[in-house]
Protein backbone atom coordinates (compact mmCIF):
# COMPACT_ATOMS: atom_id res chain seq x y z
CA UNK A 1 0.00 0.00 0.00
CA UNK A 2 1.94 3.23 -1.20
CA UNK A 3 1.40 6.87 0.16
CA UNK A 4 -0.46 7.65 -2.61
CA UNK A 5 -3.03 5.14 -2.93
CA UNK A 6 -6.87 5.14 -1.79
CA UNK A 7 -6.31 2.28 0.90
CA UNK A 8 -3.97 4.22 2.55
CA UNK A 9 -4.81 7.57 1.84
CA UNK A 10 -8.83 7.03 3.39
CA UNK A 11 -8.41 3.87 5.46
CA UNK A 12 -5.24 2.80 6.89
CA UNK A 13 -3.61 5.92 7.96
CA UNK A 14 -7.08 7.25 9.56
CA UNK A 15 -7.68 4.48 11.35
CA UNK A 16 -3.70 3.77 12.25
CA UNK A 17 -3.81 7.66 13.63
CA UNK A 18 -7.50 7.26 15.41
CA UNK A 19 -7.17 3.85 16.81
CA UNK A 20 -3.63 5.30 18.39
CA UNK A 21 -4.92 8.50 19.77
CA UNK A 22 -7.57 6.20 21.59
CA UNK A 23 -5.41 4.15 23.13
CA UNK A 24 -2.90 6.50 24.56
CA UNK A 25 -5.18 8.13 26.64
CA UNK A 26 -5.65 5.19 28.22
CA UNK A 27 -1.80 3.61 28.06
CA UNK A 28 1.76 4.58 26.50
CA UNK A 29 2.37 0.91 26.12
CA UNK A 30 -1.05 -0.04 24.23
CA UNK A 31 -0.59 3.01 21.92
CA UNK A 32 2.79 2.21 20.78
CA UNK A 33 2.10 -1.61 20.92
CA UNK A 34 -0.83 -0.47 18.40
CA UNK A 35 2.11 1.15 16.19
CA UNK A 36 4.11 -1.55 15.90
CA UNK A 37 1.11 -4.19 15.03
CA UNK A 38 -0.13 -1.32 12.63
CA UNK A 39 3.40 -1.10 11.21
CA UNK A 40 3.46 -4.98 9.76
CA UNK A 41 0.38 -4.60 8.44
CA UNK A 42 1.92 -1.73 6.80
CA UNK A 43 4.17 -4.03 5.76
CA UNK A 44 2.41 -7.00 5.26
CA UNK A 45 0.40 -5.96 2.75
CA UNK A 46 3.35 -5.27 0.40
CA UNK A 47 4.43 -8.68 0.70
CA UNK A 48 4.08 -10.93 3.96
CA UNK A 49 7.21 -12.54 3.20
CA UNK A 50 9.07 -9.74 4.06
CA UNK A 51 7.34 -9.44 7.27
CA UNK A 52 9.55 -12.64 8.22
CA UNK A 53 13.11 -11.24 6.74
CA UNK A 54 12.57 -7.66 8.74
CA UNK A 55 11.16 -9.60 11.82
CA UNK A 56 14.37 -11.49 12.06
CA UNK A 57 16.80 -8.64 11.09
CA UNK A 58 15.19 -6.54 14.09
CA UNK A 59 15.68 -9.23 16.47
CA UNK A 60 18.84 -9.85 15.75
CA UNK A 61 20.33 -6.15 15.89
CA UNK A 62 17.90 -6.05 18.91
CA UNK A 63 19.77 -9.00 20.65
CA UNK A 64 23.48 -7.66 19.22
CA UNK A 65 22.25 -4.53 20.93
CA UNK A 66 21.73 -5.89 23.91
CA UNK A 67 24.91 -7.93 24.15
CA UNK A 68 27.17 -4.41 23.24
CA UNK A 69 25.64 -2.81 26.02
CA UNK A 70 26.34 -5.29 28.58
CA UNK A 71 30.47 -5.03 27.65
CA UNK A 72 30.23 -8.53 26.55
CA UNK A 73 32.78 -8.25 23.52
CA UNK A 74 31.32 -5.48 22.18
CA UNK A 75 33.54 -4.59 19.30
CA UNK A 76 33.34 -8.13 18.19
CA UNK A 77 29.81 -8.31 18.31
CA UNK A 78 29.59 -4.85 16.77
CA UNK A 79 31.77 -6.36 13.47
CA UNK A 80 29.79 -9.18 13.44
CA UNK A 81 26.31 -7.36 13.72
CA UNK A 82 27.28 -5.35 10.67
CA UNK A 83 28.83 -7.87 8.47
CA UNK A 84 25.45 -10.17 8.99
CA UNK A 85 23.43 -6.67 8.19
CA UNK A 86 25.70 -6.30 5.32
CA UNK A 87 25.83 -9.77 3.77
CA UNK A 88 21.57 -10.00 4.05
CA UNK A 89 21.65 -6.48 2.20
CA UNK A 90 24.56 -7.90 0.16
CA UNK A 91 22.66 -11.13 -0.68
CA UNK A 92 19.32 -9.86 -1.80
CA UNK A 93 20.67 -6.58 -3.48
CA UNK A 94 23.57 -7.95 -5.35
CA UNK A 95 24.01 -11.92 -5.42
CA UNK A 96 21.91 -12.28 -8.28
CA UNK A 97 24.24 -9.76 -10.53
CA UNK A 98 27.62 -11.01 -9.53
CA UNK A 99 26.61 -14.88 -10.04
CA UNK A 100 25.35 -13.44 -13.62
CA UNK A 101 28.91 -12.21 -14.56
CA UNK A 102 29.75 -16.36 -13.94
CA UNK A 103 26.55 -18.05 -14.55
CA UNK A 104 23.66 -16.92 -16.02
CA UNK A 105 21.45 -19.71 -15.14
CA UNK A 106 22.54 -20.26 -11.56
CA UNK A 107 22.18 -16.50 -11.00
CA UNK A 108 18.22 -17.02 -12.21
CA UNK A 109 17.77 -19.60 -10.01
CA UNK A 110 19.45 -17.30 -6.66
CA UNK A 111 17.95 -14.54 -7.90
CA UNK A 112 14.88 -13.46 -5.20
CA UNK A 113 12.87 -10.57 -5.15
CA UNK A 114 14.40 -7.57 -3.06
CA UNK A 115 12.26 -6.94 0.57
CA UNK A 116 10.75 -3.43 0.63
CA UNK A 117 13.16 -0.96 2.46
CA UNK A 118 15.43 -3.45 3.81
CA UNK A 119 18.18 -0.62 2.63
CA UNK A 120 16.79 1.99 5.07
CA UNK A 121 15.70 0.06 8.23
CA UNK A 122 19.49 -2.11 7.45
CA UNK A 123 21.65 1.29 7.58
CA UNK A 124 19.09 2.73 10.54
CA UNK A 125 20.00 -0.23 12.31
CA UNK A 126 23.75 -0.08 11.81
CA UNK A 127 23.73 3.28 13.40
CA UNK A 128 21.71 2.41 15.96
CA UNK A 129 24.33 -0.48 17.01
CA UNK A 130 27.32 1.69 16.17
CA UNK A 131 26.16 4.76 18.74
CA UNK A 132 25.47 1.42 21.31
CA UNK A 133 28.89 0.63 20.64
CA UNK A 134 29.72 4.57 21.10
CA UNK A 135 28.20 4.40 24.71
CA UNK A 136 25.71 7.15 23.28
CA UNK A 137 22.81 4.99 24.28
CA UNK A 138 22.85 3.32 27.79
CA UNK A 139 21.84 -0.14 28.63
CA UNK A 140 18.30 1.11 31.07
CA UNK A 141 17.71 2.96 27.14
CA UNK A 142 17.91 -0.18 25.16
CA UNK A 143 13.96 -1.88 25.37
CA UNK A 144 11.95 -4.19 22.93
CA UNK A 145 9.28 -1.79 22.94
CA UNK A 146 11.35 1.82 22.11
CA UNK A 147 13.33 -0.35 19.71
CA UNK A 148 10.36 -1.55 17.56
CA UNK A 149 8.68 0.97 17.45
CA UNK A 150 11.54 3.22 16.32
CA UNK A 151 12.41 0.65 13.33
CA UNK A 152 9.39 -0.80 12.34
CA UNK A 153 7.24 3.18 12.50
CA UNK A 154 5.34 2.83 9.15
CA UNK A 155 6.23 6.28 7.71
CA UNK A 156 9.61 5.45 7.38
CA UNK A 157 10.26 2.14 6.48
CA UNK A 158 10.03 2.01 3.43
CA UNK A 159 12.16 4.51 1.72
CA UNK A 160 12.99 6.66 4.80
CA UNK A 161 14.28 8.71 5.84
CA UNK A 162 16.73 7.29 7.65
CA UNK A 163 15.95 7.76 11.31
CA UNK A 164 18.26 8.45 14.41
CA UNK A 165 17.16 7.01 17.82
CA UNK A 166 18.47 10.36 19.22
CA UNK A 167 15.49 11.95 17.70
CA UNK A 168 12.72 9.81 17.39
CA UNK A 169 12.32 7.87 20.73
CA UNK A 170 12.39 10.46 23.34
CA UNK A 171 9.07 11.74 20.92
CA UNK A 172 7.29 7.92 21.95
CA UNK A 173 7.50 9.01 25.96
CA UNK A 174 5.42 11.93 25.70
CA UNK A 175 6.65 14.61 23.36
CA UNK A 176 4.31 13.27 20.73
CA UNK A 177 1.19 14.82 22.52
CA UNK A 178 2.96 18.62 22.53
CA UNK A 179 1.05 20.72 19.89
CA UNK A 180 -0.67 18.53 18.76
CA UNK A 181 -3.21 20.63 16.47
CA UNK A 182 -0.47 22.47 14.89
CA UNK A 183 1.63 19.58 13.84
CA UNK A 184 -1.67 17.35 12.30
CA UNK A 185 -2.72 21.07 10.63
CA UNK A 186 0.90 21.14 8.99
CA UNK A 187 0.86 16.87 8.20
CA UNK A 188 -2.27 17.89 6.09
CA UNK A 189 -0.61 20.56 4.39
CA UNK A 190 2.79 18.55 3.47
CA UNK A 191 0.69 15.18 2.90
CA UNK A 192 -0.72 17.43 0.09
CA UNK A 193 2.03 19.03 -1.35
CA UNK A 194 3.63 15.59 -1.33
CA UNK A 195 0.68 14.07 -3.43
CA UNK A 196 0.84 16.56 -5.79
CA UNK A 197 4.25 16.25 -6.54
CA UNK A 198 4.29 12.68 -6.72
CA UNK A 199 0.82 12.48 -8.94
CA UNK A 200 0.53 15.64 -10.80
CA UNK A 201 4.38 16.01 -11.66
CA UNK A 202 6.23 13.09 -11.05
CA UNK A 203 4.46 10.83 -12.69
CA UNK A 204 3.61 13.27 -16.06
CA UNK A 205 7.24 13.71 -15.91
CA UNK A 206 8.02 9.97 -16.10
CA UNK A 207 5.79 9.39 -19.31
CA UNK A 208 8.15 11.85 -21.14
CA UNK A 209 11.44 10.67 -19.45
CA UNK A 210 10.73 7.11 -19.71
CA UNK A 211 10.12 6.43 -23.36
CA UNK A 212 13.27 7.62 -24.51
CA UNK A 213 15.48 6.30 -22.00
CA UNK A 214 14.14 2.93 -22.84
CA UNK A 215 14.69 3.65 -26.16
CA UNK A 216 18.22 4.83 -25.38
CA UNK A 217 19.12 1.04 -24.02
CA UNK A 218 17.18 -0.30 -27.13
CA UNK A 219 19.29 1.57 -29.50
CA UNK A 220 16.64 3.78 -30.60
CA UNK A 221 18.04 7.07 -31.21
CA UNK A 222 15.88 10.16 -30.04
CA UNK A 223 17.97 12.98 -31.22
CA UNK A 224 19.37 15.87 -30.04
CA UNK A 225 16.15 17.82 -28.82
CA UNK A 226 14.53 14.81 -27.49
CA UNK A 227 17.29 13.21 -25.39
CA UNK A 228 17.71 16.93 -23.46
CA UNK A 229 14.09 16.56 -22.94
CA UNK A 230 14.36 13.29 -21.35
CA UNK A 231 17.53 13.78 -19.59
CA UNK A 232 15.81 16.78 -17.96
CA UNK A 233 12.31 15.20 -17.51
CA UNK A 234 13.86 12.69 -15.58
CA UNK A 235 15.63 15.12 -13.68
CA UNK A 236 12.56 16.37 -12.22
CA UNK A 237 10.97 13.57 -11.71
CA UNK A 238 13.37 11.53 -9.60
CA UNK A 239 13.23 15.12 -7.39
CA UNK A 240 9.46 15.49 -6.88
CA UNK A 241 8.90 12.12 -7.04
CA UNK A 242 11.09 10.92 -4.00
CA UNK A 243 10.60 14.51 -2.31
CA UNK A 244 7.11 13.90 -2.50
CA UNK A 245 7.51 10.84 -0.76
CA UNK A 246 9.04 12.23 1.84
CA UNK A 247 6.57 15.17 2.42
CA UNK A 248 4.32 12.25 2.66
CA UNK A 249 6.55 10.34 5.40
CA UNK A 250 7.55 13.54 7.37
CA UNK A 251 2.91 14.30 7.00
CA UNK A 252 1.97 10.51 8.16
CA UNK A 253 4.48 10.87 11.16
CA UNK A 254 3.36 14.12 12.17
CA UNK A 255 -0.44 13.05 12.09
CA UNK A 256 0.74 10.26 15.24
CA UNK A 257 2.27 13.86 16.66
CA UNK A 258 5.96 12.77 15.89
CA UNK A 259 8.07 14.73 14.10
CA UNK A 260 10.83 13.38 11.38
CA UNK A 261 13.42 14.91 9.81
CA UNK A 262 12.91 16.41 6.12
CA UNK A 263 15.03 14.49 3.65
CA UNK A 264 15.71 17.63 0.81
CA UNK A 265 16.17 21.42 0.80
CA UNK A 266 15.71 22.83 -2.67
CA UNK A 267 18.72 20.78 -3.96
CA UNK A 268 18.20 21.83 -7.62
CA UNK A 269 19.36 25.73 -5.83
CA UNK A 270 22.79 24.27 -5.54
CA UNK A 271 25.45 26.13 -6.87
CA UNK A 272 28.30 23.52 -6.08
CA UNK A 273 28.16 19.89 -5.68
CA UNK A 274 29.20 19.83 -2.45
CA UNK A 275 26.33 21.74 -1.48
CA UNK A 276 23.99 19.75 -3.64
CA UNK A 277 25.02 16.43 -1.45
CA UNK A 278 23.82 18.97 1.31
CA UNK A 279 20.80 19.43 -0.04
CA UNK A 280 19.91 15.93 -1.22
CA UNK A 281 18.97 13.09 0.32
CA UNK A 282 20.10 14.33 3.53
CA UNK A 283 19.74 11.35 5.98
CA UNK A 284 21.64 9.40 3.59
CA UNK A 285 24.68 12.07 3.30
CA UNK A 286 24.01 12.47 7.44
CA UNK A 287 24.84 8.63 7.48
CA UNK A 288 27.18 8.28 4.51
CA UNK A 289 29.24 10.87 6.54
CA UNK A 290 28.89 9.85 10.14
CA UNK A 291 29.45 6.26 9.80
CA UNK A 292 31.89 5.67 6.93
CA UNK A 293 33.41 8.81 5.55
CA UNK A 294 34.53 9.69 9.57
CA UNK A 295 35.59 6.26 10.43
CA UNK A 296 37.32 5.81 7.60
CA UNK A 297 39.46 9.18 9.04
CA UNK A 298 37.62 12.01 7.21
CA UNK A 299 39.93 14.49 7.05
CA UNK A 300 42.14 14.00 9.82
CA UNK A 301 44.71 11.72 8.28
CA UNK A 302 45.92 14.75 5.31
CA UNK A 303 44.10 16.42 2.29
CA UNK A 304 45.14 13.11 0.00
CA UNK A 305 43.53 11.16 2.47
CA UNK A 306 39.97 13.11 2.63
CA UNK A 307 40.03 13.40 -0.76
CA UNK A 308 40.20 9.55 -1.47
CA UNK A 309 37.41 9.52 1.53
CA UNK A 310 35.45 11.08 -0.04
CA UNK A 311 35.38 8.98 -3.62
CA UNK A 312 35.21 6.04 -1.55
CA UNK A 313 32.12 7.13 0.34
CA UNK A 314 30.05 8.61 -2.72
CA UNK A 315 31.66 5.15 -4.56
CA UNK A 316 29.94 2.95 -1.80
CA UNK A 317 26.69 5.14 -1.99
CA UNK A 318 26.31 4.31 -6.17
CA UNK A 319 26.81 0.71 -5.28
CA UNK A 320 24.17 1.13 -2.40
CA UNK A 321 21.64 2.43 -4.64
CA UNK A 322 22.08 -1.14 -6.65
CA UNK A 323 24.45 -4.03 -7.97
CA UNK A 324 24.94 -2.11 -12.34
CA UNK A 325 27.34 -0.70 -13.54
CA UNK A 326 25.39 2.37 -14.10
CA UNK A 327 25.32 3.02 -10.51
CA UNK A 328 28.58 1.98 -9.82
CA UNK A 329 29.76 5.02 -12.61
CA UNK A 330 27.32 7.36 -10.79
CA UNK A 331 28.65 7.36 -7.40
CA UNK A 332 31.91 7.33 -8.85
CA UNK A 333 31.08 10.33 -10.54
CA UNK A 334 29.64 12.22 -7.97
CA UNK A 335 32.90 11.34 -5.74
CA UNK A 336 35.38 12.87 -8.93
CA UNK A 337 32.89 15.73 -8.99
CA UNK A 338 33.20 16.36 -4.96
CA UNK A 339 36.62 16.09 -5.06
CA UNK A 340 37.55 18.63 -7.81
CA UNK A 341 35.05 20.68 -5.79
CA UNK A 342 37.56 20.53 -2.83
CA UNK A 343 40.44 20.81 -4.95
CA UNK A 344 39.08 23.95 -6.82
CA UNK A 345 37.92 25.51 -3.06
CA UNK A 346 41.48 24.21 -1.50
CA UNK A 347 43.76 25.70 -4.47
CA UNK A 348 41.88 28.93 -5.41
CA UNK A 349 42.05 30.40 -1.95
CA UNK A 350 41.84 33.71 -1.37
CA UNK A 351 40.82 33.96 -5.00
CA UNK A 352 37.37 32.60 -4.23
CA UNK A 353 36.30 35.11 -2.32
CA UNK A 354 36.76 38.00 -5.20
CA UNK A 355 35.17 35.60 -7.25
CA UNK A 356 31.72 35.02 -5.26
CA UNK A 357 31.48 38.75 -5.41
CA UNK A 358 31.56 39.07 -9.60
CA UNK A 359 27.66 38.98 -10.66
CA UNK A 360 28.47 36.16 -13.51
CA UNK A 361 30.00 33.82 -10.54
CA UNK A 362 26.90 31.88 -9.28
CA UNK A 363 25.13 31.53 -12.69
CA UNK A 364 28.23 29.93 -14.15
CA UNK A 365 28.70 27.89 -10.77
CA UNK A 366 24.56 26.83 -11.09
CA UNK A 367 24.77 26.01 -14.60
CA UNK A 368 28.23 23.84 -13.90
CA UNK A 369 26.66 22.18 -11.39
CA UNK A 370 23.68 20.86 -12.42
CA UNK A 371 25.48 19.63 -15.78
CA UNK A 372 26.88 17.69 -13.56
CA UNK A 373 23.94 16.14 -11.78
CA UNK A 374 22.62 15.78 -14.74
CA UNK A 375 25.09 13.67 -16.38
CA UNK A 376 24.90 11.46 -13.42
CA UNK A 377 21.61 11.40 -13.36
CA UNK A 378 21.67 10.12 -16.88
CA UNK A 379 23.46 6.83 -16.00
CA UNK A 380 21.10 6.32 -12.70
CA UNK A 381 18.57 6.24 -14.67
CA UNK A 382 19.58 4.23 -17.90
CA UNK A 383 19.80 0.34 -17.54
CA UNK A 384 22.89 0.14 -19.40
CA UNK A 385 26.28 1.68 -19.51
CA UNK A 386 25.15 1.70 -23.81
CA UNK A 387 22.12 3.46 -22.89
CA UNK A 388 23.74 6.34 -20.75
CA UNK A 389 26.40 6.78 -23.09
CA UNK A 390 23.85 6.95 -26.06
CA UNK A 391 21.63 9.50 -24.29
CA UNK A 392 24.63 11.59 -23.68
CA UNK A 393 26.13 11.64 -27.41
CA UNK A 394 22.78 12.60 -28.54
CA UNK A 395 22.47 15.48 -25.98
CA UNK A 396 25.93 16.49 -27.03
CA UNK A 397 24.94 16.56 -30.82
CA UNK A 398 25.94 13.58 -31.96
CA UNK A 399 22.71 12.72 -33.88
CA UNK A 400 21.08 16.35 -34.02
CA UNK A 401 17.64 15.45 -35.66
CA UNK A 402 14.59 14.57 -33.80
CA UNK A 403 11.61 12.67 -35.12
CA UNK A 404 8.73 14.95 -34.84
CA UNK A 405 8.63 18.52 -33.10
CA UNK A 406 8.74 18.53 -29.10
CA UNK A 407 5.50 18.63 -27.62
CA UNK A 408 4.21 21.72 -26.43
CA UNK A 409 2.78 20.41 -23.35
CA UNK A 410 5.67 18.52 -22.48
CA UNK A 411 7.83 21.22 -22.76
CA UNK A 412 5.28 23.71 -20.50
CA UNK A 413 5.55 20.67 -18.07
CA UNK A 414 9.38 20.28 -17.54
CA UNK A 415 9.53 24.17 -17.97
CA UNK A 416 7.14 24.81 -15.07
CA UNK A 417 8.47 21.60 -12.80
CA UNK A 418 11.87 23.25 -13.32
CA UNK A 419 10.54 26.82 -12.03
CA UNK A 420 9.09 25.14 -9.21
CA UNK A 421 11.95 23.19 -8.27
CA UNK A 422 14.57 26.45 -9.04
CA UNK A 423 12.27 29.28 -7.03
CA UNK A 424 9.04 27.76 -5.10
CA UNK A 425 9.76 27.86 -0.92
CA UNK A 426 10.08 24.06 -0.16
CA UNK A 427 8.37 21.73 1.83
CA UNK A 428 10.57 22.60 4.78
CA UNK A 429 10.22 25.82 4.67
CA UNK A 430 6.59 25.97 4.79
CA UNK A 431 6.84 23.20 7.64
CA UNK A 432 8.26 26.25 9.66
CA UNK A 433 6.29 28.99 8.53
CA UNK A 434 3.12 27.09 9.03
CA UNK A 435 4.09 26.57 12.80
CA UNK A 436 4.09 30.18 13.28
CA UNK A 437 2.04 31.30 11.14
CA UNK A 438 -0.94 33.24 12.05
CA UNK A 439 -4.26 32.19 10.87
CA UNK A 440 -4.80 34.30 8.06
CA UNK A 441 -1.94 32.13 6.34
CA UNK A 442 -2.89 29.06 7.80
CA UNK A 443 -6.49 29.64 6.11
CA UNK A 444 -5.04 30.60 2.31
CA UNK A 445 -2.64 28.10 2.26
CA UNK A 446 -5.34 25.48 3.65
CA UNK A 447 -7.57 26.13 1.09
CA UNK A 448 -4.24 26.09 -1.58
CA UNK A 449 -3.62 22.65 -0.03
CA UNK A 450 -6.80 21.38 -0.21
CA UNK A 451 -7.99 22.12 -3.85
CA UNK A 452 -4.14 20.63 -5.17
CA UNK A 453 -4.96 17.66 -2.71
CA UNK A 454 -8.53 17.11 -4.24
CA UNK A 455 -7.05 17.10 -8.11
CA UNK A 456 -4.21 14.69 -6.98
CA UNK A 457 -6.68 12.44 -5.10
CA UNK A 458 -8.88 12.54 -8.84
CA UNK A 459 -5.79 11.57 -10.70
CA UNK A 460 -4.15 8.87 -8.77
CA UNK A 461 -2.60 6.22 -10.82
CA UNK A 462 -2.81 2.64 -9.56
CA UNK A 463 0.08 1.89 -11.29
CA UNK A 464 2.89 4.35 -10.29
CA UNK A 465 5.17 3.28 -7.76
CA UNK A 466 7.88 5.54 -5.91
CA UNK A 467 11.14 5.30 -7.62
CA UNK A 468 12.85 5.18 -4.37
CA UNK A 469 11.09 1.57 -3.56
CA UNK A 470 13.44 -0.45 -5.54
CA UNK A 471 16.47 0.71 -3.53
Amino acid sequence: MAFSSYIYILAFLPAACIIFWILQRRSLNLALGWLIVASVLFYAAWNPRDVLIAGVSFAGNFIAAWIILNRRRPSLTLGLAVAANLLALGYFKYASAVLGVFDPALAKAVHTELPLGISFFTFTQIAYLADCHARKIRPRQHSWRDYLTFVSFFPHLIAGPILHHANIIPQFHGAFRQDRARKAGAGVVLFAIGLSKKVLIADALGRIANPIFNGADHGVLAGLQHSWLGAVAYMLQIYFDFSGYSDMAVASALFLGVSMPFNFNSPYKSASIIDFWRRWHITLSSFLRDYLYFPLGGNRLGEARRYLNVFIVMLLGGIWHGAGLTFVIWGALHGLFIVINHLWRDFAGPKMEAMTRHRLWRPAAYILTMACVLVGWVFFRAQTVHGAISMLGQMAGAHPLSEGALGPRDLMLVGAAGLIAGFAPNSWRIHDRLLSAGALRWGLIGAASGAAFTVALVCISADSPFLYFQF
